[in-house]
């Protein structure tokens, strides 16, 4: 999908009413009172549907396990969620204790559809979406990225949940530091453009700095290490590692391409599947053949095609979203 403008971020007060109510209609014993009510508040305001419409993107499991909340304490957290201050941390635990997010475990870093469901920021499996912020820092997510937001009067503090984001920051008329942590690192950029990745193909978070430079620092402690235009580093185990020159494949994604220098081609098909749905995998036998060229993001069978055109492999589909890459057979 072509880099697009994503809508605003929902607030955090509507955010909370909506993950309340949701509790309360999985919970299986919302009233037809109460049914009235959540239709009078999604009724009431636009945010308020778009909130409930995110949640409701949330997978049938969920609705399908709501039995779980046969207990009468159980039902009781459920119905008085919506009146209280219950955050939106804990009514997802709710769910989650009672078995509603099809057995995934409350880990919300490992649970990336929980996250995207409740980021402020967020996009799917192959897309990529350009956002401006109030103080006019610019935001580029690629694929299956999260981020929140949340800008106060000592700091603008953008945490990534996990995915891919490239910031170019603006200057602060109040001077108020930009800060970015993941569950690895805290960043404070100085005055830049930068990269930051935070997912398992990289094993931590790996920063990579364009234009000025990122103090960064282990979130465990430890020194905090100034990361120059140019450079990359990874941060990871409690640790900023040394820098390396930085890759300007990196960031093509930006632009719309997947770039390999030299690349292992079992590397680049688990890169590649990060951008497409369902299950793309390598035959062990050709994994490490060598392979370099810019391939255009936005045409997932056409880097396929161009795989096959160029290597000598064929392309196996058991179906379109179970695709394997194999060694090409004599003709």
């Amino acid at each position: 999908m072509t880099l697009n403008h994503g809508e605003k971020p929902i607030a955090a007060a509507v955010r909370d009413q909506a993950i309340a109510w949701f509790t309360l209609a999985q919970s299986g014993c919302m009233s037809a009172a109460e049914q009235r009510h959540l239709e009078h508040w999604r009724q009431a305001d636009n945010e308020h549907e778009r909130a409930w419409q995110r949640l409701a993107s949330i997978p049938a499991s969920l609705s399908q396990r709501a039995d779980l909340l046969a207990d009468p304490l159980l039902r009781q957290v459920a119905r008085q969620s919506h009146y209280s201050d219950l955050d939106r941390r804990k009514a997802l635990k709710v769910l989650v204790g009672f078995g509603l997010l099809g057995g995934l475990a409350w880990q919300t870093q490992r649970s990336e559809w929980v996250q995207g469901a409740m980021a402020d920021y967020h996009t799917a499996t192959g897309e990529r979406r350009h956002h401006r912020l109030a103080d006019g820092t610019e935001l580029w997510l690629n694929t299956r990225s999260a981020i929140d937001v949340r800008f106060t009067p000592e700091a603008r503090l953008v945490l990534l949940r996990h995915g891919e984001v490239d910031i170019l920051t603006a200057a602060d008329p109040t001077r108020r530091p930009l800060l970015l942590s993941t569950t690895d690192a805290y960043l404070r950029p100085l005055g830049t453009r930068f990269n930051v990745r935070r997912d398992d193909n990289v094993g931590g978070t790996l920063l990579t700095v364009t234009q000025g430079k990122v103090a960064a620092r282990a979130r465990e402690g430890g020194q905090e290490r100034v990361i120059e235009a140019g450079w990359q580093a990874r941060i990871a185990a409690g640790t900023v590692w040394d820098p390396q020159p930085g890759r300007a494949a990196n960031t093509a994604w930006v632009d719309g391409f997947l770039v390999a220098e030299r690349m292992r081609l079992g590397d680049f098909i688990k890169e590649l599947a990060r951008y497409r749905p369902g299950i793309l995998r390598c035959d062990p036998a050709i994994a490490d053949i060598r392979l370099s060229g810019a391939y255009p993001l936005d045409d997932g069978e056409r880097i396929l095609a161009m795989l096959e055109d160029s290597l000598p492999v064929q392309v196996q589909r058991l179906t379109p979203y179970w695709v394997t890459v194999l060694p090409a057979t004599a003709s």
